[in-house]
């Protein structure tokens, strides 16, 4: 048996959810600001630099959340296309 293209993706979007931490930061872009700093996520969750940056990693590898930078600073927002694709009605259940 082979792997699809699409159970690959799911199978980094379930790692990526698979994590308390993770699935704070989801809450957090999906009710907070839209566009919030990488070092504001990090500091509204109490969790070190390097701890936040690897965090929305994964989730940014799994396309669950999109990072732009602009200059120095970067931006999250979740990437609400792979929710609608993979993962429908998820974000209403947080």
């Amino acid at each position: 048996m082979t792997l699809e293209q699409n159970d690959t993706q799911r199978i980094k979007i379930f790692n990526a959810l698979a994590d308390e931490k993770r699935i704070a930061i989801i809450r957090l872009l999906y009710y907070g600001n839209n566009r919030p700093m990488c070092t504001d996520i990090g500091r509204s969750l109490g969790v070190s630099k390097s701890n936040g940056s690897y965090h929305l990693k994964i989730l940014s590898e799994a396309e669950l959340v999109k990072i732009d930078r602009e200059g120095v600073i970067k931006y999250v927002s979740l990437n609400e296309e792979t929710f609608t694709r993979y993962l429908p009605g998820f974000l209403a259940t947080l």
